[in-house]
């Protein structure tokens, strides 16, 4: 195997000497000069390591005074689906023109008279049933079109290639919820059993809101994972 490049070898020993508590939060790092002579290389590969730890959020630097060693954000913590929700598939069920909800409306920032495009797909996993999705559009004649909306949600891979997927942005929500009365022949389960809601609003580089979805996941696969804290992957 290739010998590493002096910058990963000198983020490898520094983020060892982290992990191993050789080095600990709040703590000053060795100088560029210490570390050009350490490692004898240059002061531009010595910074190409510490800014990969910077990367990390391992450590940070204070101006004309160094580099030190941060602290872990446990607060931060990073979520992930099961992989059959993740990678489920979303079959159009039904498409409606509404007046938007009390949710609704504070989501896309509409008034109560501003109709919306509500677009109801059941998620799929295999020939598992997962939940359902409502994805609801502000209604504006000929900005979406009805049929753009349908063509999104029935070949939502072929859509979003036409879309840049850096023209927006989404706010998540989670949160445990029962079945609304008007959803529950859809999703096909008991009045009061307990079910997964992610929401999520669409939102525009301009802050414009452009869509707000609402997923409901039956809560045997309503289910996330995650970690808090910095993940070494050596």
């Amino acid at each position: 195997m290739k010998n590493k490049p002096i910058y990963e070898v000198i983020f490898s020993d520094l983020c060892n000497q982290i992990i191993d508590g050789k080095l600990v939060s709040g703590e000053i790092l060795p100088s560029e000069n210490e570390l050009c002579i350490q490692y004898e290389t240059s002061r531009e590969t010595v910074r190409k390591g510490l800014k990969r730890l910077e990367q990390e959020k391992l450590i940070y630097s204070k101006p004309r005074r160094g580099y030190f060693v941060g602290t872990p954000h446990r607060d931060e913590i990073n979520l992930s689906l099961p992989e059959n929700i993740e990678n489920a598939v979303s079959r159009f069920k039904d498409i409606k023109i509404i007046e938007p909800a009390l949710d609704v409306q504070e989501a896309l920032e509409i008034s109560a008279d501003h109709r919306v495009i509500a677009i109801y797909s059941e998620d799929y996993s295999g020939t598992l049933f997962l939940g359902i999705r409502i994805k609801y559009v502000p209604y504006d004649k000929g900005y979406p079109s009805i049929e753009d909306e349908i063509n999104f949600a029935v070949f939502p891979d072929a859509a979003d290639a036409k879309r840049s997927s850096f023209s927006y942005y989404t706010q998540l929500r989670i949160q445990a919820v029962t079945a609304p009365g008007e959803i529950l022949h859809l999703l096909k389960c008991k009045k009061d059993e307990p079910l997964m809601l992610i929401s999520g609003i669409d939102i525009s580089q301009t802050g414009s809101r452009i869509g707000y979805t609402k997923r409901y996941l039956l809560s045997s696969y309503g289910v996330l994972s995650g970690t808090s804290g910095f993940v070494f992957n050596k």
